[in-house]
């Protein structure tokens, strides 16, 4: 994240702040009405406030790594119906500020490359999930069948202790994506 500043932060928000793989890809999930939601590089905190409209008991948890983030996370929350059960942290992948086995769903939504070490990024996930909890990553632009960049990423993925469960691509107007859906492997 050493590229992400103040400056990337407000350009990110402007640029992609709702971008629709947040909506499209919450919408993907059966997220209950008491599910306790974990958003790692939350950015503007957009994918949780789409989920919110599922989740309207729960807990929704947005952390991002870039102070400014968070600033911009919780200034689009001030009024929103759900600001009430959204809280904003400043923190990267690798420190979540969450107790063990507390969340249902942790999302990394185009986060995961951004990620410092992925491998203690993915054992904070592994952390903080529930036993039957679900990990989900979103990539834009997803990544082909046969692709180097797939191959290591599910690799990352299994050798961390995760099996995933469904991989879908979705795609909608000029947005396309890969959504992968994960359990703890035990």
């Amino acid at each position: 994240m050493s590229d992400w500043n103040s400056d990337t932060a407000e350009w990110y928000a402007k640029k992609y702040g709702e971008y629709a793989t947040n909506q499209l890809g919450i919408a993907s999930l059966s997220l209950s009405a008491d599910a306790i939601v974990v958003d790692i590089g939350c950015g503007t905190g957009s994918a949780l406030r789409h989920a919110s409209k599922s989740v309207t008991t729960g807990t929704l948890i947005g952390i991002d790594p870039i102070a400014r983030m968070v600033e911009i996370a919780k200034e689009n929350t001030i009024g929103h119906a759900a600001a009430d059960r959204i809280e904003y942290f400043q923190a990267g992948a690798e420190s979540l500020p969450v107790k063990d086995a507390f969340a249902d769903w942790v999302l990394a939504f185009d986060s995961y490359d951004h990620w410092q070490d992925q491998q203690a990024g993915l054992s904070e996930v592994r952390r903080v999930l529930k036993s039957e909890g679900k990990f989900v990553v979103v990539k834009d632009g997803g990544l082909p069948s046969g692709d180097a960049a797939k191959t290591n990423f599910l690799s990352d993925l299994e050798d961390a202790g995760f099996k995933v469960v469904g991989e879908k691509d979705i795609s909608e107007n000029e947005v396309s994506f890969t959504l992968w859906k994960c359990v703890v492997n035990n």
